[in-house]
This record gives C-alpha cells, structure tokens and sequence, in this order.
C-alpha cells in the first residue's frame, strides 16, 4: 500500500509543478514595474533641477582644492602646483621622485602615489573636470523648458554654467593641451571623440564668459557665499584674456576688479608671522 502511495505521488509531482510554473509565470509577471523613471526633460523642467546642478558643480570645484577624501598637502591641487614655481622638487638625487617628470607625471587611473610618497592626481582632474563641463553643459541644455524664469534669472544661470565650464576648459588646456570639446549633452555613446586645437577652446570660453560677467550678478545680490559671482566671473574673464594675448582687455577688467566692484589688493601679509614657528619648522637657518 505504501509502495502504490509513493508511486502515485511520483508521477504527480512533474503534473503538480507544471500547473504551479504555469499559472505563475505569465508575460505579464516578468514585465518591469520600476517606481519611477529618470527623464531629463521632467528633472530639468523645473528651476530646483538647475539649482542642484549648479550646487553639484560648486562641490566638485571644491575638491580640488579641499577633497572630502585627503587632507594635508596630499591634495589635487598640488598635482597643479607641481607644474609651477610653488611645489618643484628640488632634489633629484632619491631615486625616482616627482622631479623625474618622465617616468612618474603620468595619468594612470583616478590618482596614483608617487615612490616619494606625494600622489599624482591628473587621472583625477581630468575625470572631474570633464564631470564638470557636461553638468554645466546640462543646465545651458534644458535651461529653455524652465519657464518660469525671468529673463534675468535665467541668464544668472547661463552665466554661472559658463563659468564652470570655461573653469574646467582653461585647466585641461594647460593640463593636457589639445583636448575634445564637448559643448552640448550627449544623447548616444560616443566613442570617435576629437582633439580641439587649445587656441580654439580659449578663444570659446573667453565669449562666454565676457557673456558671463554681464549675466551674473554681483555677490551682495546672490545672498549665499561661495556661489559663482560677478566678481570670480571676472577674475576668470582676466585669466581668459591673458591665455589669448588680449593683454590690454586683462587689465582693463582688472582695474575694475580691483577700484571698482568692492574688492582691492592685498595690503598686508596673510596670518600671524612668527619666527620661532618658522625657525622649529627648519623652514629658516638658524642665526
């Protein structure tokens, strides 16, 4: 009797599953059903979209300088001092070191540690800065289908956009030379990408941002600091000037940084001098 019960459920089994696969697995079971779908069009239609943006283009300007990652000297921006007078290595003799620039300024992933221990961020700077330009190039894109914006809102915005692009164009020109210019946001993969001439893009970002200082408003006008002003507008439009060789155009608007939009010179040194700090530090020899 307990054989037959076996055999019976047995072959019912397979019979059992079938009806259960069946009646549970149905085209409309396996179609998706997400909670919500990202539509730029939608994001950008409104002027918080912008506004977050823009925000996220302040904060990765900042990591260059301060990154939310690394402290003390081991920073991005010190990968840029070390093309200047402000962090060259003086001393060649320890094996391969920074000032060995053959072997060891090289854009090798996100940020590489150099054998003297000082990491090379240029992996970095160029992933950031072109993260940069298409969030800027995302606002000059969708600002049209935000229509409740004045006319002057609006073009603070443009102007802000701008200024964060010609920002990021100005350093990879210097950084890396001839560079692919993206102006708009992409809407398919692209891989056949092309080298601008640096001449061209500096002469592009310098009409933007000639446009930009006309837009932006002055910082006592913006309300919170830290937001790209008329006055950074400015201060970028000078270094633009200088990149082309329009000399007298970069001291024109420098005066009227300096006499005229609230701003002047630094009169004194920055801090509190102190000559033990110094002489403890080995900064200066001992008298």
């Amino acid at each position: 009797m307990k054989k037959y019960i076996k055999n019976k459920v047995t072959r019912l089994v397979p019979f059992i599953l079938l009806a259960a696969l069946s009646s549970s697995c149905s085209k409309d079971f396996l179609d998706s059903d997400p909670l919500s779908f990202y539509e730029p069009e939608n994001t950008f239609s409104t002027e918080a979209g912008l506004q977050a943006t823009l925000a996220l283009c302040d904060k990765q300007l900042r990591n260059n300088y301060i990154h939310y990652g690394f402290s003390g000297v081991s920073v991005p921006i010190g990968t840029e001092y070390l093309f200047s007078d402000m962090a060259q290595y003086g001393k060649t003799d320890t094996g391969s070191n920074i000032a060995d620039y053959a072997n060891t300024i090289v854009p090798t992933g996100h940020f590489r540690r150099d054998p003297s221990g000082e990491s090379i961020y240029l992996g970095f700077m160029w992933t950031e800065a072109y993260t940069g330009i298409k969030n800027a190039n995302t606002v000059l894109t969708y600002i049209g289908n935000v229509t409740s914006l004045s006319e002057e809102v609006k073009n603070k915005y443009i102007g802000q956009a701008y200024f964060h692009r010609a920002y990021r164009y100005l350093n990879l020109v210097y950084q890396f030379g001839d560079i692919p210019l993206i102006t708009k946001i992409l809407s398919v993969p692209k891989q056949s990408y092309y080298s601008t001439k640096k001449e061209a893009i500096i002469e592009m970002i310098t009409a933007d941002m000639e446009k930009a200082v006309q837009y932006v408003p002055e910082q006592s006008k913006i309300g919170y600091v830290g937001m790209v002003s008329k006055g950074a507008c400015r201060q970028l439009l000078i270094k633009c000037y200088l990149a082309s060789g329009r000399f007298a155009d970069a001291e024109a608007q420098a005066n009227i940084l300096i006499g005229q939009s609230g701003y002047s010179l630094v009169q004194n040194n920055l801090g509190i001098f102190d000559p033990g700090e110094i002489l403890r530090l080995g900064l200066l020899p001992e008298m």
